[in-house]
């Protein structure tokens, strides 16, 4: 057994650290299943019913294929999508996601189009986006619902999660972190007003203009999870009336710069352009009880610059050494920082479980490997 087994199985079998005020979670292996590829794959979505997961093919910084794959990691379709013809998009994809009944959702910046499973078009709505918001080389989860239950009334996040669309905006009044689209309306509702942040008063707006905001739609419950890259709250709200449910505190383990009584950029740690300071990075919610965020810790400047030597390339967002996982019920923050196997947090997964992608530090595969873990309060 390698040195990668043996942390792994350790990881497995001991709780992790927790702050003390905290209940004690681990995490259990559910399923492992590798994707027969040498580019990487990234899963964005989970179809429970069909079985089916749904992601991308990269190669450097360009999305080659949309894919489905089956429970075993076996790619059953896949395809180019973007281009100049009739069933294609020509802008940059943000974001991806399974309908309810299995077709597949693609978000452009300035359209939205509807596949069928065999990744033929169905439908594409053109409207005009508040922000217009590029990510290039990844997509995010694709949030829409449907108001008061009618399929006749489709809204979406205009935007992907995990992406800033404030780039170089001063003043934020009447300026909300969620612009949902009607598509029959032709309208925009926003949530979530930048101004009740409960750091954005002693924020600078040129820091503020530059955080990611991240959220996670839950359709079975109607509810939508949204924070910001540099927060200590997370607001669920309501989308049947659009009313605040809670305002979850987040207790980070290590989050200096959210401890200042000013935020700006002259008290904040970085290198060059590089901010080595500590970010909320991912939402997922998974099935069941739990709300999972993950977040980067600080690194030191002079740690970083050791990296940066060894590796020029080196980024610590990209280190799952400097991730933590706390994981929240729908009003409450119940467990400290947690480690996860060493790899990317993805989806979450029915039953409580989280999907990761697992990478091995010590050598370079040649196939894909995801895990399903299941997330565990100790005792129970």
């Amino acid at each position: 057994m390698n040195s990668f087994s043996k942390c792994f199985l350790v990881l497995l079998l001991f709780p992790f650290s927790q702050l003390p005020a905290f209940a004690q979670f681990s995490l259990e292996k559910v399923k492992e299943f590798e994707i027969n590829s040498l580019n990487q794959v990234n899963i964005v979505d989970f179809h429970p019913v069909k079985g089916l997961y749904l992601g991308y093919i990269t190669m450097g910084t360009d999305i080659l294929e949309i894919a489905l794959i089956d429970e075993e990691g076996k790619i059953i379709r896949q395809r180019n999508l973007r281009g100049d013809g009739p069933e294609k998009y020509n802008s940059t994809m943000n974001s991806l996601g399974f309908s309810d009944n299995g077709d597949i959702w693609i978000l452009t910046v300035f359209e939205l189009l509807q596949y069928d499973q065999n990744l033929n078009l169905k439908e594409r709505i053109r409207f005009e986006p508040k922000v217009q918001v590029y990510l290039y080389g990844r997509a995010s989860t694709f949030a829409h619902f449907y108001k008061n239950g009618s399929n006749s009334g489709l809204h979406f996040v205009s935007h992907p999660s995990e992406a800033s669309k404030f780039l170089g905006k001063k003043n934020f009044d009447n300026t909300y972190l969620l612009d949902v689209y009607n598509v029959t309306g032709k309208n925009y509702i926003g949530l979530a007003p930048v101004t009740k942040r409960p750091l954005f008063s002693k924020m600078e707006p040129s820091v503020f203009s530059g955080s990611a905001i991240l959220f996670f739609l839950d359709r079975a419950k109607n509810l939508v999870y949204v924070t910001t890259s540099l927060d200590n709250e997370i607001t669920v709200i309501n989308l049947a009336n659009n009313q605040v449910v809670s305002r979850i505190p987040v207790r980070h383990g290590e989050f200096k710069s959210l401890t200042l009584k000013q935020i700006d950029f002259s008290n904040l740690s970085s290198h060059g352009r590089v901010t080595l300071e500590a970010k909320n990075h991912k939402l997922v919610k998974p099935g069941g009880d739990y709300l999972v965020l993950d977040y980067i810790r600080e690194i030191p400047f002079g740690t970083y610059e050791k990296k940066l030597a060894d590796d020029p390339y080196y980024h610590h967002f990209k280190d799952p050494d400097y991730h933590r996982m706390i994981v929240f019920d729908q009003n409450n923050q119940v467990s400290g920082d947690l480690r996860f196997p060493y790899g990317q947090l993805m989806i979450g997964m029915p039953d409580d479980s989280i999907l990761i992608k697992l990478e091995n530090p010590e050598t370079e595969e040649d196939f894909i490997r995801y895990g399903i873990f299941k997330i565990k309060k100790n005792g129970e």
